[in-house]
């Protein structure tokens, strides 16, 4: 893995709005190489990133500041595992993360199961003049689930458990963290991809997140963001609503604490904005023409003092829909400051 200099975008073109958006710099942290894809990620409290691949099921440590090369915290048998996808973080430094069966060119999954496993890194340790891993991360799988067909988006829940959600059957899982048991837990019209008419494709519910009470999703299919109150043990209250419905292909998002959402648009190689209250998401980085923000997948806030409002983002290269029908370039981790948003 090389690390490559910073890429500068400005936003020149915005869409029909009342907020004026201030002008973005994309800067790559780390190149992952040829035929990558960077999934998801997750920051650590001690400003490290956990960062999933979904080419080789391996789940990365990164320092943002450069200082070390990445590290392979956890990783699977790639006979057993096509990759790594969602991840949660439940109580300090022990996360959750999704492993896929095999899935053909339109994700709908042909042998293997997903899986949920529990990553503690609680005594993670490297050292700070070798690099080396002194102490090692304690991998353990938590469940099967055999009646999902392709996992992808994560979120907590609680200390005790988390949603999954499913984007081919439209639906999402609670799963308990101490036990494995799970069930269905919001199974609602908006998260399906065959309740859209002409759908851009057959993934529905994708990046999940909870904020207030309410459950917020993407649907790819709708290319919409959308939301329903929810129980503190997951169950859905009173009917959904869309917050935002023009949003083409959204993959994965985040919300700063201001309370704007920042949109991934995997196969769109976007990055929108949506304000609170507002109808619509602004493009902010990125184009379907270029490709700085290439298979741009998921989102994460940095967790410390100097990096808090530092956006972390990754991205497949292009590697679900290549840019211009043939050019997919190395998975990035990549960065956006936010400050001014």
């Amino acid at each position: 893995m090389t690390r490559l200099p910073s890429l500068a975008l400005t936003v020149v073109s915005l869409l029909s709005t009342t907020f004026a958006l201030p002008s973005v710099d994309v800067n790559v942290l780390y190149n992952f190489g040829d035929g990558t894809w960077a999934e998801n990620l997750a920051v650590r409290a001690n400003g490290h990133i956990l960062v999933s691949r979904l080419d080789n099921p391996e789940i990365l440590q990164l320092d943002p500041t450069g200082a070390s090369e990445p590290i392979v915290v956890a990783s699977w048998n790639s006979t057993t595992y096509k990759g790594c996808l969602g991840i949660s973080e439940t109580s300090r430094d022990m996360f959750y993360v999704v492993t896929s069966g095999f899935i053909d060119d339109n994700f709908v999954l042909t042998s293997g199961v997903n899986s949920i496993w529990e990553i503690d890194m609680r005594n993670f340790a490297v050292s700070k003049k070798t690099s080396e891993v002194t102490s090692k991360a304690i991998v353990s799988k938590l469940v099967d689930i055999p009646t999902s067909d392709y996992l992808n988006g994560a979120t907590t829940l609680s200390e005790t458990s988390i949603l999954v959600a499913d984007v081919y059957n439209g639906w999402v899982y609670r799963v308990d963290t101490r036990t494995g048991a799970y069930n269905i837990a919001i199974n609602d019209e908006k998260m399906k991809f065959d309740a859209v008419s002409n759908p851009a494709s057959n993934l529905g519910v994708n990046g999940i997140k909870i904020k207030a009470g309410y459950l917020y999703w993407t649907n790819t299919a709708a290319g919409s963001l959308n939301r329903i109150r929810i129980t503190n043990k997951g169950a859905p209250v009173g009917k959904s609503e869309v917050v935002a419905s023009n949003v083409p292909k959204p993959d994965d998002f985040i919300f700063k604490k201001n309370g704007l959402a920042f949109i991934a648009q995997n196969q769109m190689d976007e990055l929108s904005v949506l304000y609170p209250k507002s109808p619509a998401a602004q493009v902010v980085a990125g184009s379907n023409t270029s490709t700085v923000l290439a298979g741009v997948s998921a989102g994460a806030f940095g967790r410390l003092q100097h990096d808090k409002d530092i956006l972390y983002l990754t991205t497949s290269g292009g590697e679900a829909l290549p840019i211009n029908g043939s050019v997919k370039v190395p998975a990035t981790l990549s960065w956006i400051n936010t400050t001014k948003f």
